[in-house]
């Protein structure tokens, strides 16, 4: 493979890091349990299947699972852990902020942080049996730290245009929606991988009205 098409790949992939880190910051200002962890993760997995196809390398949902796992969910499960983050989005007032905004920066930064390694690593050559955690942590603790820059502008963004009427009535009708869903699954009427499919879904389009 040639300079050029590498670069190209590159390119196409920060537009996929971009528009997947967006998802995972809006996906964290919704305030209830059900846009939580489980939630972002699957944005992530998204991400990284869309990230192997333009590099042409195998991917399966279980890698994606243990890369996450490996590296951003160490990440997002500590430093939500600290403040209970997707229990707080639930109290009042103080609570949902702390919550909200807590859980927009993390799931942003580890979403941006996650892509730029694995484009990295495909970018040298490297392929899905070759990638080893213990060797790129310096770089992704480098990227989460540029991460969290670039989530905090994003979510400020993001929340300024769900203060206007629009904003605010389509942040109702998504909470109705998930909750919805929600209520689906607990009554066994869809199960586990259609509700993970139609929350995501209802989550990306929630963004992209945005």
């Amino acid at each position: 493979m040639g300079k050029t098409e590498k670069s190209t790949k590159r390119i196409e992939s920060e537009k996929i890091i971009d528009r997947h880190m967006y998802w995972a910051v809006g996906a964290g200002l919704i305030p209830i349990p059900i846009a939580d962890i489980a939630a972002v993760t699957a944005i992530q997995l998204d991400m990284l299947k869309s990230i192997c196809d333009i590099y042409h390398i195998d991917y399966s949902k279980d890698t994606g699972k243990s890369w996450i796992s490996a590296l951003a969910g160490s990440t997002l499960t500590k430093a939500l852990a600290k403040l209970g983050a997707s229990a707080v989005k639930t109290i009042p007032v103080v609570g949902t902020a702390v919550g909200m905004t807590s859980m927009a920066i993390l799931s942003g930064a580890s979403t941006y942080a996650l892509g730029h390694v694995f484009v990295n690593h495909f970018e040298a050559g490297g392929t899905a049996s070759t990638f080893n955690t213990e060797d790129i942590k310096k770089f992704y603790k480098e990227k989460l730290a540029e991460g969290k820059d670039k989530a905090r502008e994003l979510k400020k963004k993001f929340k300024d245009k769900m203060k206007s009427k629009k904003g605010k009535e389509q942040q109702k009708n998504i909470t109705d929606k998930l909750m919805e869903i929600q209520n689906l699954k607990s009554k066994n009427l869809i199960s586990e991988d259609e509700f993970n499919t139609m929350r995501n879904d209802l989550l990306k389009s929630f963004v992209d009205g945005h």
